[in-house]
């Protein structure tokens, strides 16, 4: 186990927190903890746009370290008068940092290294290696010889610089980075929801322990009795469900969000155990239908972490736990921090007086517009939910959104009519969201045209796809659905009957979209997400403008908003079917929307308000520890059966190849020690997810023709006219025909290893001229081209 690689990364991410700070500080200047919990995210960001900017004419070593003391520079300026942060919450969030980051370190540790099966690992770390080998930005294409990379890398680049400013090499820079991917996201829902809940709940207290240790005692008993969960998987949910007894109202909240970020899981999990025991459950499962062929039912002998991530029909429903535990440096993954870090922009909006104009200007059309360029190099299919997050913070703000305008101009605006004063902030909203999302634009523009506009475009956007299963839905969103329900009904609700009457409509949306499937024009339009999400979204935009819930009610209605769109509009591509990628995108944003409030409305369920009823107190903290443990279950199996499987400790993202294939391992270590980027040629990955183009994938050098994936981001018919020349090099007995190829993809390296001769009857020699062996073993000879010496035409 590297221990030195997880304590320089740790310092280095403190190092990062305090940069980050002075600008955090003045963001979030009222928060519990001056905005701490996003200074890390901060810094990395105000890092990475320089950067991209000075990268399109150099990039390495250097540059990172110039960019780095210029932000140190304005941090130290900004900092001149001192920053004034309470103890206890900067000890909070350094400590939740590195509970997270610690508890990934040792889930990657466990892994087997990056590898290509079941997940994009060969894609992610090929970016990464490439980057620490480009003299400038975008790096090659290491699955496209010759071109730029036009897939949005800003993430991997924010890796890359990390790994550089560490001194440590790729191979093992990999987990060490995701894992501070995870820690800034769960620092950040912490933070954030710390910091909504602070003052709003006051006057609140934490429920007695006996009745939620009561509560707790007997779903666990459920668990371990009826369903057959070993008593030891069960230690995390516990210590979860503990959180509802925190003494702070503000900390509970911030626990809890933390963990419906970092851990949590979706229902389907305690849902299908259910099933498996109890017939009427399995016939309601069966009935509100999930994906074809998952079956409604399982033992715990036959958890597969995999089922819960689909369980809808034409989708992946990922979740944060599943995508980390799986172990992809993925765009869904490290763009929630940015996203954070916008949410924060919107609170720092939602919180600013009416009449400090300038800085609510600031934060709109300068502060959210670095944080959407970010998104965009990061995650393109977040960059609309930042702008989607500035218009509702604007719409639903106290402060009117006219009052941005000159006051000369505002008058213009002023409404006699109440509906019409809230379209007009509607309206103003969404001029806000369209100024954001073009000055976003503006401050990427190195990747919007050498990316965006580079790249072969194979999308287009599409309605009206299949509907989503009633089942599938509220399996995957019931947590969040069941927590916000409760929680919106808790703010207004002056009684029993006004519970009861709750309750019997939310039974019947349900019963509703259970029998209501319309067809129209011959299509089937969906209704469930209008029906269960709709009133969510209706009832959390109402009461955040009447103020009886506070910056949380924005989330809940972004997040909400999210999920009805996506069951009427999707964006159609070549690398999937329907709305495959677009329910994968979409619903990881929602999950990292949806985990800040979410940690807000169980905190307060579970806590005692003067007026509440004794009976209010007891429900409210028995869904809490409901909620908490159901969505812990997954999350015990999986991280069990994670550890279980794991051999030695490390964190080298060689060790699979290693392990497994040591011939090819031992070619790949040669080739990676090689500088630069020289090219070569491997066979394709036309079948990609399997053990193809490993060379290139693990050490960043481009080949010929990689994944297919390499036809979608640049041209399929190049990519094909690719493939054809490499079988041209292996195959054909012409030295001038082979000579002619290498010379036209300046090719220095041809790799034949096991792959390449199952796949080809390979011709190539050392003793054709212009070619020599470079490295060989028992499975994989690497041939070098000189190409002064090949033969000519």
């Amino acid at each position: 186990m590297e221990y030195g690689v997880v304590v320089r990364w740790w310092l280095l991410y403190q190092v990062l927190l305090v940069v980050g700070l002075p600008f955090a500080a003045r963001l979030l200047p009222d928060a519990p903890d001056r905005g701490a919990s996003l200074a890390v995210p901060t810094a990395v960001v105000l890092l990475t746009v320089p950067t991209l900017w000075v990268g399109q004419l150099a990039f390495g070593l250097w540059v990172v370290v110039g960019v780095a003391a210029a932000l140190v520079a304005a941090s130290a300026w900004l900092a001149r008068g001192g920053v004034d942060v309470p103890k206890r919450p900067l000890a909070e969030v350094v400590a939740v940092f590195t509970v997270a980051f610690l508890f990934l370190i040792a889930i990657r540790a466990a892994a087997d290294g990056v590898h290509p099966y079941g997940g994009e690992k060969f894609l992610d770390f090929g970016l990464l290696q490439s980057l620490l080998r480009a003299d400038r930005l975008p790096p090659q294409d290491f699955w496209f010889a010759g071109e730029r990379v036009v897939y949005y890398y800003g993430g991997h680049l924010m890796a890359a610089t990390l790994a550089l400013l560490s001194g440590t090499t790729g191979r093992f820079a990999y987990d060490p980075a995701l894992a501070g991917f995870y820690a800034m996201a769960v620092t950040a829902a912490y933070g954030l929801a710390s910091t909504i809940t602070a003052g709003r709940f006051e006057d609140s207290e934490p429920v007695e322990g006996s009745i939620a240790l009561g509560v707790a005692a007997v779903v666990f008993v459920v668990l371990l009795v009826t369903l057959g969960v070993p008593w030891y998987y069960l230690a995390v949910p516990a210590a979860f469900a503990a959180a509802v007894l925190a003494g702070s109202t503000r900390v509970r909240a911030g626990i809890l969000a933390a963990f419906v970020y970092g851990f949590a899981s979706n229902l389907v999990t305690p849902v299908r155990l259910l099933a498996g025991t109890y017939d009427v459950v399995r016939e309601a499962v069966v009935a509100a239908g999930i994906k074809s062929n998952r079956a409604p039912t399982i033992s715990p002998a036959e958890f597969d972490m995999w089922h819960a991530s689909r369980v809808v029909e034409t989708g992946i429903n990922e979740f944060p736990l599943f995508a980390y535990l799986n172990g992809d440096l993925h765009a869904h993954m490290m763009s929630v921090a940015v996203l954070f870090l916008a949410v924060g922009i919107g609170l720092a909006y939602t919180r600013t007086p009416e009449s400090e104009q300038r800085r609510r200007l600031v934060l709109l059309f300068g502060a959210f517009p670095v944080a959407a360029a970010t998104i965009l190099t990061v995650n393109t299919w977040s960059f609309p939910a930042v702008a989607g997050v500035a218009m509702l913070s604007v719409a639903l703000a106290d402060a009117g959104p006219r009052t941005l305008l000159p006051e000369s101009v505002a008058r213009r605006f002023e409404r006699s009519s109440e509906a019409a004063r809230e379209v007009q902030r509607v309206l103003l909203g969404v001029g806000v969201a369209v100024t954001v999302a073009v000055l976003g634009l503006v401050v990427a523009w190195p990747f919007v045209s050498n990316v965006l506009l580079a790249g072969a475009s194979n999308q287009h956007p599409a309605a009206f796809p299949v509907p989503t299963q009633l089942g599938a839905f509220l399996l995957v969103h019931g947590l969040f659905l069941v927590s916000f329900g409760a929680y919106l009904v808790s703010r207004v609700a002056r009684g029993g009957s006004d519970w009861a009457a709750a309750a019997l409509a939310a039974v019947a949306a349900v019963l509703l979209a259970a029998s209501f499937d319309p067809v129209i024009a011959g299509v089937r339009v969906g209704v469930v997400g209008v029906l269960l999400a709709g009133p969510i979204l209706a009832g959390a935009w109402l009461l955040r403008r009447r103020d009886a819930v506070g910056f949380e009610g924005v989330l809940v209605v972004a997040g909400a908003g999210l999920v009805v769109l996506v069951e009427y509009v999707y964006v159609a591509d070549a690398a999937s079917y329907e709305r495959y990628n677009t329910i994968f995108k979409v619903y990881a944003q929602v999950w990292a929307l949806w985990s800040v409030p979410a940690g807000v409305a169980l905190a307060a369920l579970a806590a005692r308000t003067p007026d509440a009823s004794r009976l209010r107190s007891v429900g409210g903290a028995a869904l809490a520890v409901l909620l908490v443990v159901s969505a812990s279950v997954y999350g015990g199996f999986a991280v069990a059966s994670h550890v279980d499987s794991a051999d030695d400790a490390t964190l080298d993202a060689f060790e699979h190849v290693n392990d497994e294939r040591p011939d090819e391992g031992a070619a790949i270590e040669w080739l990676n020690e090689q500088p630069g980027q020289p090219h070569i040629v491997s066979a394709p990955g036309t079948t990609p997810y399997t053990w193809q183009n490993p060379a290139s994938s693990l050490t960043g050098i481009p080949t010929v023709a990689g994944w297919a994936h390499a036809g979608n981001y640049h041209s399929d018919s190049a990519y094909r006219t690719r493939v054809s020349d490499v079988g041209v090099v292996y195959e054909t007995s012409e030295a001038v025909s082979r000579a002619i190829i290498l010379r036209k993809h300046d090719v220095q390296y041809v790799w034949v290893g096991p792959v390449e001769r199952e796949r080809y009857d390979v011709r190539v020699t050392d003793e054709e001229p212009g070619i020599s062996v470079a490295f060989t073993n028992e499975n994989v000879t690497v041939y070098e081209v000189t190409h002064s010496e090949l033969v000519e035409q």
